[in-house]
């Protein structure tokens, strides 16, 4: 049980102990905490705002991407519609001449480069065949040492399409001539569908038949594509409802696209990086079929594949009224382009702050140390003024005690002397003179009681000049008023005129009072008569019962006082008889002339009870 009540203790005085040091530096914790939360603060608007930047960019280049291929793919189409208007407007389109404007699409373009057009495979027209006039077709491929039609027919069809005319003559192009697409289920849907509506239309994925890459040791290869019908109609027929579209056709220019070729040629050097881009075909990117991946590993549709940022655009190809066919766009953001977006700014910024926040808390700790320290030197400070000033005052009241006990003690002296010792003496020289008188005949005893005589009077002349020195008899024997006229009858012969005011009733004050009044009021007369050439001058005595002192002022018409007066022993003295009592005394010039004397004489004590005045004179 101690063992835990010691326990106890020692975790009240630690959390005491910890609130203290909380309490102290609360300003520098408070600094610590709102620099770190700035800090958080700052470092996650750093990083949205890479993050904003990066999402820009990543926006920006789905943006642009699609635009691309907009135009790419638009600009081949312009390329079939002219070759359908060549077509149109001649009816014997040679194999030279097609290949001729096959090579010639826009020269100088990107989509013509090095006598290779990028993306596109083959650029053909597959002409119309009825069931009577593949006989006769054929003949005329056979006669012209080209390929029969192919494959050849599994029964008889409503319709035939042989791809007459194909460019550029590259080898892989010319084992197509005479190939019947519409054999194919996939493109007669589409190429019956592009005859009615007599706009292009696009194919899903197929394999294409294209030469074989330069390292490859086959000639030809298949390769991931599309190909695009535009119908070709007779010209001068009418096209205006499906049946007439029907009766006019002549036959397709058909488009042949490579789709790796295609797409990575569209954007060129421009495209960012670190974003990978596939395209399927059809509106899901993750069950459609792949057309095109520009890093070969598809990432769309698969599980775990957590990227940064990833988006899925679907484009209209051929963007006809018809809209028969989509592609999906699939953007995501690669290792390369999130390393990007990590960037060290955000780091920075949270390193960067929390140094200056805890280099604020230190300035802001020591500050508050240095408060408090400034707080505690000033409470010790005040503590010992307060004590100073305690010990002053007890001073001066020792001081003012010493004072009124020595006039106190000087008058009882005086009045000892004078009432006791001074009649004794008085006595003694009559006894002394009598004795003279009875020993006149013996003239030893005569001569000794002479000199006893004589020594006795030599004692009564210092009785009465110590009576005089410890207090001036003229306070006892006339009051402090009198005294004062009667002092102030002196300055007459000097032509200067005293006048003293007194109150109607002034009672005895303590010795130490009369004393300092009276030899303040002789000092401050004789300055003067010294110093102020004045022909009148007035004291008056006043008694403040509230504050319990008396006041004394003496003024005259004099020329004023000069500075080098101030400094004299008189205003000195005059100072420290105030003092003594702890009074204050002030000497100032008056405006029209003449000097101030005023003294301010304290006749309480310090408990400030009154002191015990008895009336009489």
């Amino acid at each position: 049980m101690g063992r835990w009540n010691a326990g106890w203790m020692a975790l009240r005085r630690g959390v005491a102990r910890f609130g203290r040091h909380v309490r102290r530096g609360a300003a520098a914790y408070s600094v610590l905490l709102l620099a770190l939360l700035l800090t958080l603060l700052a470092s996650y608007y750093v990083r949205q705002n890479v993050e904003a930047e990066a999402r820009t960019r990543f926006d920006e280049t789905t943006k642009a991407t699609r635009a691309a291929i907009y135009r790419r793919v638009n600009a081949y189409l312009a390329a079939m519609f002219g070759a359908r208007g060549l077509l149109r407007v001649s009816d014997s389109v040679g194999r030279d001449e097609w290949d001729g404007y096959v090579r010639s699409i826009e020269p100088g373009s990107p989509l013509r480069k090095s006598q290779s057009l990028e993306g596109l495979q083959s650029l053909g027209f597959a002409t119309y065949l009825r069931p009577g006039e593949t006989e006769a077709y054929s003949r005329e491929a056979r006669e012209e040492g080209v390929r029969d039609l192919w494959p050849e027919p599994d029964g008889e069809r409503s319709a035939y399409f042989p791809l007459k005319l194909v460019g550029p003559s590259y080898e892989a192009n010319r084992k197509m001539i005479n190939y019947d697409a519409y054999s194919d289920p996939a493109h007669r849907s589409v190429m019956d569908r592009a005859r009615d509506i007599g706009e292009p239309q696009v194919t899903g994925m197929d394999y294409v038949l294209t030469n074989a890459p330069s390292h490859s040791e086959a000639d030809l290869a298949f390769r991931k594509g599309f190909v695009v019908y535009l119908p070709v109609y007779q010209d001068g027929e009418p096209e205006d409802t499906v049946a007439e579209r029907r009766r006019a056709l002549r036959g397709f220019v058909v488009g042949t696209f490579k789709a790796e070729e295609l797409f990575a040629h569209t954007f060129g050097r421009t495209f960012h990086p670190a974003v990978d881009f596939e395209v399927y075909d059809g509106e899901d990117a993750a069950s459609s079929s792949l057309l095109y991946d520009n890093n070969g590993v598809r990432n769309a549709g698969e599980k775990g594949n957590a990227t940064l940022f990833s988006k899925v655009r679907r484009i209209k190809v051929a963007d006809t009224r018809s809209g028969t066919r989509e592609w999906a766009l699939y953007f995501a953001t690669l290792p390369a382009f999130e390393r990007g977006v990590k960037s060290n700014l955000p780091a920075f910024v949270l390193v960067s702050g929390v140094t200056v926040s805890l280099l604020l808390f230190g300035i802001t700790w020591m500050l508050a140390r240095s408060r408090t320290q400034a707080f505690r030197a000033s409470a010790d400070l005040k503590e010992a003024n307060r004590e100073l000033e305690q010990a002053n005052t007890e001073l001066q009241r020792s001081r003012e005690g010493l004072v009124s006990a020595r006039e106190e003690e000087r008058r009882r002296l005086r009045r000892d002397l004078h009432d006791g010792v001074g009649p004794q003496l008085a006595a003694l020289m009559l006894e002394l003179e009598t004795a003279s008188d009875l020993v006149s005949d013996n003239p030893e005893a005569s001569a000794l009681i002479a000199k006893l005589s004589k020594r006795a009077r030599e004692i009564v002349s210092d009785v009465r000049h110590s009576v005089h020195a410890l207090r001036p008899p003229a306070l006892d024997e006339l009051g402090l008023v009198e005294a004062l006229r009667e002092g102030a009858l002196q300055y007459g012969p000097a032509g200067l005129r005293v006048s003293v005011e007194d109150p109607e009733e002034l009672s005895h004050l303590p010795a130490a009072v009369e004393v300092a009044c009276y030899r303040i009021a002789q000092e401050a007369l004789a300055n003067v008569v010294r110093h102020a050439r004045a022909s009148h001058c007035s004291i008056r005595i006043r008694l403040d019962d509230e504050a319990g002192a008396l006041s004394v002022e003496v003024e005259d018409d004099g020329r004023g006082i000069r500075d080098e007066d101030r400094a004299g022993v008189g205003m000195s003295s005059m100072r420290e008889r105030t003092e003594e009592l702890g009074g204050r005394c002030t000497v100032k010039p008056l405006a029209g002339g003449g000097t101030l004397v005023r003294a301010l004489l304290p006749f309480r004590t310090t408990e400030d009870t009154p002191v015990e005045r008895s009336k009489g004179a």
